[in-house]
């Protein structure tokens, strides 16, 4: 069962930090690499300097570097850590991809992290060597929890509404507007005696972090054979988190699209291909509204010379994919899209390098305007379908999913140690 716990977190202090805006950043992986040197730029306390560091002047390796600016912040007084243990209330206000104004509530606590065989926090996504070795050695240098995994619960009955209602009850603790438009506001509160009991008989998912979640669980592995301390009573078996419930009205999925740089078929062949397994039409308005008016099982096409295409699948998703993987998997478009579309009917390699666009009219761009072959428009996925597969035990094809917005970081960080 998941133990949650308040924790004496570090935090930036606004009178000697100033602005938090040029401070607080989203997670390292979707930053890129002119967005974090742009970043680094506005201020030397900037996040980006420890999550994405780069090599000393005089020669130490990023992580290293990393440690001594994170030290020198927390040795300024710039940083500081909160005197007893806390919760923090998470409000985050944005705009979603129509326009509206959205807002989405969250806490940061300390979560335990599983034992071997243990299924009380479970992913969706496969994770990759480079990016977990490259946290790790971080989080060694560090020896903090910089960034929180973004765990999903379950509230259908709105158990923690008064818990999270406390963020109206005063002025916040913290504030500031991120890069990618989002207004962040933390609260820190008292320890909430409802919070633990009524998380700890549930199942958590992993809605974004794979990677640093499993970079704490082997961090925690090399600290205990270090250390020989007993399971479950150091700093390190914990990991920051902030938690989101699926019920809550701001949780937003986006849609990832895909867009295909070559293909051996030209558009008369593609359709033709296509045909037995899809009905197919033109998309005479809007194609982003096409797809959401079709369903699950449909995308929109864009290809050389010819009108955007909506595909409605009308075939077996077994007989296309096969039974080797389960029914959670087989129900996902993308799993439809990659390994039925891409690999099966139009014949491209399974490891095809797809290149991927947040928005529509950037997919099709790269279609009419950039060279490539095709694009396809993808709906997003439903929190119940990425529920699905975790419980499955199905890790989705990558950038499945992308909960925007993310949970910043530098808001709150939690001690390892």
């Amino acid at each position: 069962m998941p133990e949650i716990k308040p924790f004496c977190g570090l935090r930036f202090d606004p009178a000697v930090a100033g602005c938090l805006d040029a401070v607080i950043t989203p997670p390292y992986d979707v930053i890129s690499p002119e967005q974090r040197d742009r970043l680094a730029a506005d201020s030397p306390l900037n996040m980006t300097h420890v999550i994405l560091p780069k090599p000393g002047p005089a020669g130490e390796s990023p992580y290293d570097h990393a440690a001594a600016v994170f030290g020198g912040w927390r040795a300024s007084g710039a940083l500081k850590q909160d005197p007893a243990p806390s919760h923090y209330l998470l409000r985050q206000t944005f705009n979603d991809l129509e326009g509206r104004l959205r807002v989405r509530r969250a806490f940061f606590a300390a979560v335990k992290l599983p034992e071997a065989g243990e299924r009380c926090i479970l992913g969706h996504e496969r994770t990759f060597d480079k990016p977990f070795e490259d946290r790790l050695l971080l989080t060694r240098a560090t020896r903090t929890s910089l960034g929180a995994v973004f765990l999903l619960y379950s509230d259908p009955s709105a158990a923690l509404d008064g818990f999270l209602n406390r963020m109206n009850e005063a002025p916040p603790d913290l504030a500031a507007t991120t890069f990618e438009g989002v207004r962040q506001e933390l609260w820190r509160v008292d320890p909430e005696p409802a919070v633990a009991p009524f998380l700890a008989d549930q199942t958590l998912y992993i809605a974004d972090g794979h990677h640093r979640f499993r970079t704490a669980c082997a961090y925690r592995d090399e600290m205990r054979a270090k250390t020989g301390a007993a399971p479950g009573t150091q700093p390190f078996d914990y990991a920051l988190a902030g938690f989101v419930a699926f019920e809550d009205p701001g949780l937003e999925v986006h849609a990832t699209h895909r867009v295909v740089p070559e293909c051996p078929l030209d558009t008369a062949g593609v359709r033709a291909a296509l045909a037995p397994w899809f009905d197919l039409s033109e998309v005479p308005g809007d194609p982003a509204t096409a797809l959401r008016r079709a369903g699950d099982g449909a995308f929109v096409m864009f290809a050389r010379g010819a009108a955007p295409l909506l595909l409605k699948f009308t075939g077996d998703r077994a007989a296309l994919l096969g039974e080797d993987r389960g029914p959670a998997w087989r129900d996902l478009d993308v799993a439809l899209l990659h390994r039925g579309v891409l690999e099966r009917i139009l014949g491209l390699p399974a490891d095809l390098a797809c290149r991927f666009a947040q928005r529509p009219e950037e997919a099709r761009a790269a279609v009419e305007e950039g060279g490539a072959a095709l694009a396809f428009l993808v709906r997003a996925t439903p929190p119940a379908q990425i529920r699905a597969c975790a419980e499955a035990g199905e890790p989705m094809p990558q950038k499945s999913t992308y909960f925007f917005p993310k949970l910043c970081t530098g808001a709150v960080m939690l001690p390892l140690g």
